[in-house]
């Protein structure tokens, strides 16, 4: 029996042993492993089917914008029959200033996601994470993507509106007869399901084509509806001539114009006619308020041998009451009238105080930044953008906003339009070059020692902009560059343009801080892929248009670091991740 025991002792102490042995080993190997990713996302984690499992969270950027930039180059194509249409995520303008953000991601978010797998907090379920890779199975994060439905919609219904179907309906002839266009059959194609699928195959880093679903469509008002209840519409039509009155100004509403803003239905076998919201309001912006609306101004002066000269108090703006004047308008066929005097309300402009208050000694910064070679719009941009910046005053602790102080980018306030590609037509947008202004007063921000609050690179690395980093974009309503005039005085903004070359200073009492700017760190430079020709039947047979000039992709990052008088030191690192940009040339069929 003891001889049993003895043995029976033995056996239980090698079990022991041998079960502590293997814990240890466990226990190294897991030290072994943590220790080797510590700062790294952990195997067998991948984001859409790329795997970046063993990566730091720099490395596993690099890798995903990689994928992206093929995105931005490429685009995406949506197919409905024999016609395609490729939408890329940024839309810009020839010198690469962003004109429409279509498609965006957040990278370091989705990275942030990443790093957390077998990090939760709950040991259960780190360890499957952890393990889940020796069985073949992956974790797999989706890239988080940001859609701008509305717009890409839009430009799908416009590129593919061939095949719509078309209602019968009225119109004037040069002769101001009231005519009736037969309608004609064709496709509704489901464009909502086409953009699921967009944002499911983005988020997994999918680039495929997508291909346009459709069913025979049929006109819901025909020629004989419209023939038959002519004479309703006749009787609208001769509310016209409607006029619209401000001060001295005055717009008449024709039959034409009428027409233009009424909205047919069908309810039964007749047809209904009521004047539509959006189209008065489509038409009182385009044709009214632009003469009308008029923004408030800040004071400004310029500041000159330590005399203020040229003084301009800020002035009140107007803008039309457009909400009021399209409730009237619409309920025009129930309350007919022949004049409207428009309502116009006022718009404020904050209060300034005595020029002598103002406390003004020095230049704090100054830079300049030339544009030879602009095309007409974009100096005509650039001269009108300097001219809004140029004398205005910053209170202590105010926040300045560039697109703020740009006021509305449209031609009312100057601005002019630049050519930009959408699939295989030309269309125009306002604002080319302002990026020029804003990348010009954010190095002269730099140079005052301003915390910026808000900065964003361009899409692409332009030849304006050099050196890489150093520049900032941007685009209504955002981004915006802003900074902050923390310097507890007041600060003017001096800005002019000669021979093409942008000046901006900035004025103000120096504080006795220092500032420190490392030269920026360029690295990760990716080629275009080959020009690509689109044909086009908006140019003559053979003509040759080139839009888009090709840039390299790169990324980079500089460190800034002011030092206050009272020893307080803040720091700041600017990355930017520039995208490459294929070239893109029209030919005409």
């Amino acid at each position: 029996m003891k001889q049993l025991i003895v043995v029976l002792s033995k056996m239980i102490n090698k079990k022991i042993i041998f079960i502590l042995s293997i814990f240890v080993v466990l226990l190294i190997a897991c030290f072994f492993y943590e220790n080797k990713y510590v700062d790294k996302i952990y195997p067998g984690v991948s984001i859409g089917g790329v795997n970046i499992g063993g990566k730091t969270l720099l490395e596993a950027e690099e890798i995903i914008n990689k994928e992206l930039d093929r995105l931005n180059q490429a685009g995406i194509i949506f197919r409905y029959e024999d016609k395609d249409l490729t939408i890329f995520p940024i839309i810009s303008s020839p010198d690469g200033a962003v004109v429409d953000i279509l498609i965006s991601f957040d990278v370091e978010e989705t990275l942030n996601k990443a790093i957390l797998v077998g990090r939760s907090g709950n040991i259960l379920n780190n360890t499957i994470e952890k393990i889940k890779p020796i069985f073949g199975k992956k974790n797999n994060i989706t890239l988080i993507t940001n859609v701008n439905d509305k717009k890409i919609s839009n430009y799908l219904k416009e590129s593919f509106s061939v095949f719509d179907s078309q209602d019968a309906y009225y119109y004037f002839d040069e002769y101001n007869n009231l005519l009736i266009q037969s309608g004609k059959d064709g496709k509704a194609i489901e464009y909502d399901d086409s953009l699921i699928v967009l944002k499911n195959n983005l988020e997994n880093l999918d680039f495929s084509d997508i291909s346009l679903a459709g069913d025979d469509d049929y006109p819901q008002i025909s020629a004989d509806d419209c023939l038959e209840a002519k004479s309703d519409l006749e009787g609208i039509l001769i509310l016209a001539p409607v006029k619209l009155k401000y001060l001295k100004k005055e717009w008449i509403i024709n039959k034409k114009d009428l027409l233009g803003m009424i909205a047919i239905s069908k309810e039964g076998d007749s047809l209904i006619f009521n004047l539509d919201e959006i189209k008065i309001r489509e038409y009182i912006k385009k044709n009214i308020s632009l003469e009308i609306d008029q923004a408030s101004s800040l004071p400004k002066f310029v500041f000159n041998d330590d005399v203020i000269q040229n003084f301009e108090p800020g002035k009140e703006g107007r803008k039309l009451d457009i909400n009021l004047t399209v409730k009237l308008l619409a309920n025009l066929i129930e309350d007919p009238f022949n004049e409207l005097v428009l309502t116009v309300n006022a718009l404020p402009f904050s209060e300034n105080e005595g020029v002598s208050d103002y406390g003004i000694k020095e230049i704090m910064s100054k830079y300049s930044l030339g544009f030879v070679g602009s095309t007409v719009a974009r100096t005509e941009n650039i001269k009108n953008g300097s001219n809004s910046l140029n004398g205005l005053l910053l209170k202590p602790g105010e926040e300045f906003s560039m697109l703020k102080a740009l006021g509305e980018i449209n031609e009312e306030n100057g601005y002019q339009k630049e050519a930009v590609i959408i699939g295989d037509s030309i269309y125009y947008e306002y604002g080319g070059g302002l990026c020029h202004i804003s990348t010009t007063l954010f190095r002269t921000v730099l140079g005052a020692g301003l915390p910026v609050t808000m900065r964003q690179n361009h899409s692409y690395n332009m030849p304006y902009y050099q050196p890489p980093g150093t520049d900032a974009t941007i685009y209504e309503p955002a981004p915006d560059f802003k900074f902050i005039n923390d310097t507890g005085n007041y600060i003017l903004i001096q800005s002019e343009v000669v021979d093409q070359e942008l000046y901006i200073e900035l004025w103000g009492d120096s504080d006795g801080r220092t500032i420190e700017r490392t030269d920026p760190v360029v690295y990760n430079i990716v080629k275009p892929l080959p020009t690509k020709y689109i044909k086009t039947y908006t140019l003559n047979s053979g003509d040759i248009k080139c839009t888009y000039t090709p840039y390299d992709g790169a990324d980079a990052y500089f460190d800034y670091i002011v030092t206050y008088p009272n020893g307080t030191i803040k720091e700041k690192r600017f990355k930017s991740h520039y995208v490459p940009r294929q070239g893109v040339c029209l030919v005409g069929i």
